[in-house]
């Protein structure tokens, strides 16, 4: 990876695992419905006030882009019919053709004939759904969307004058409010088509250090009900994989922090010439800390690292920093320039052609490794706050 990229590893688990797979290219009218030799199985249809005139977009994500199902324009008064052919349950926008480009995300199936009754001006957030079992849960999670989104721009503003810490609680008690919400209303129906959708909010897409574990049961439950109300449907195997695929990369992240695994050794040369090995430090607690000197996150990072090692280094508490400079001067100025007080300053020269990203799994810095005084692995990726959460946990 070019060294530009500072970000932690996502998983990669995203929303596309959920989508039907769409082979072809259906259009608007029932004439052209026809024209294909498909017949309608699927009717969206309503008002739309204030959209007279403009086109309205049902389209299907695929492995391929987009993939437009049906179209038809929006009568001036804002009524309009969307008659569709679709194969199966799957993930559909149904788009607005303005400015604001006004979206709408709908879990379909053959058979669903919907019907919508809004103004353009609310249409993202308050459609007017009816026709599907599913409606009055829809109306509900665009309440609680709309209420964490305006958490978010909120804190993100901070008028109030919040400590950072106080941002990051805020934010994480109204995530944890909304994917409560998602949890439970997945937990209340199953087999709605809706859980496609509320699913999405629970996934760990940022890795699992603040990921809510009963998450996993929720989505296990969802699984297996997906296999047997929608056995051979595409949606059903992705959610099926899916979860497979969640819960492979769980176990292997409470392995890798559960204190159960060694860290792997490495043994690397300081700034002197001379070789210093993690495994000498067994007795400690150890932070593994991987930067390099181009990295601005690592620059903006190490001022909390150094306070850390300040505040711990006489209680059993050191660092052993690993750096990916290719440039032994540039590495050399940088400890000087960020101040790392430390002795275990080490590199190969390497950058990211070095095994030990591959070895410790990450692709991104700054990244940290916390080991415990045997040398098993107990954290990682800690920053900021986390970190010193966690030590002061270990010390207190």
């Amino acid at each position: 990876m070019k060294k530009q990229a500072w970000t932690r590893r996502q998983i990669g688990l995203t929303a596309a695992v959920l989508l039907v797979i769409l082979g072809a290219i259906w259009w608007v009218s029932r004439s052209e419905l026809e024209k294909n030799g498909l017949e309608e199985n699927l009717l969206i249809k309503g008002q739309i006030t204030g959209a007279g005139g403009l086109q309205l977009f049902l389209e299907a994500p695929s492995d391929r882009g987009v993939i437009s199902v049906a179209q038809t324009e929006i009568a001036e008064d804002g009524s309009f019919e969307l008659p569709a052919n679709v194969p199966g349950l799957g993930i559909y926008n149904l788009r607005i053709s303005d400015l604001n480009g006004s979206t709408l995300w709908l879990p379909l199936q053959p058979k669903d004939e919907l019907t919508l009754n809004c103004n353009l001006q609310n249409y993202s957030s308050q459609p007017g759904i009816k026709g599907v079992s599913w409606a009055p849960t829809f109306a509900k999670l665009m309440k609680a969307t709309t209420i964490f989104e305006t958490t978010q721009q909120t804190l993100q503003q901070n008028t109030q004058g919040l400590t950072q810490e106080q941002i990051n609680a805020g934010y994480q008690n109204a995530k944890a409010t909304y994917e409560n919400f998602c949890s439970a209303a997945i937990l209340q129906d199953l087999s709605s088509p809706l859980n496609i959708l509320l699913s999405m909010n629970l996934l760990p897409t940022t890795g699992f250090e603040d990921w809510n574990a009963a998450h996993l049961q929720t989505l296990e439950k969802l699984s297996q009900a997906y296999a047997k109300y929608y056995a051979g449907q595409k949606t059903s195997e992705n959610m099926q994989a899916q979860y497979a695929q969640i819960e492979d990369a769980f176990f292997a992240y409470t392995q890798m922090t559960n204190g159960s695994m060694a860290a792997p050794e490495i043994t690397l040369p300081d700034p002197t010439g001379k070789t210093r090995s993690l495994s000498s430090l067994k007795g400690k607690y150890v932070l593994i800390d991987f930067w390099a000197s181009w990295c601005g996150p690592c620059k903006s990072e190490m001022p909390n690292v150094i306070a850390a090692y300040n505040k711990y280094k006489n209680k059993g508490f050191t660092i052993f920093s690993v750096s990916l400079d290719e440039d032994k001067n540039e590495w050399l100025k940088g400890i000087k320039t960020f101040g790392m007080p430390w002795p275990d300053q080490v590199n190969e020269q390497l950058g990211w052609k070095s095994q030990l990203p591959q070895l410790y799994q990450f692709d991104g810095i700054p990244y940290t490794v916390l080991l415990n005084p045997e040398g098993k692995i107990i954290g990682t990726n800690l920053r900021g706050q986390k970190l010193q959460d966690k030590l002061a946990q270990i010390f207190r």
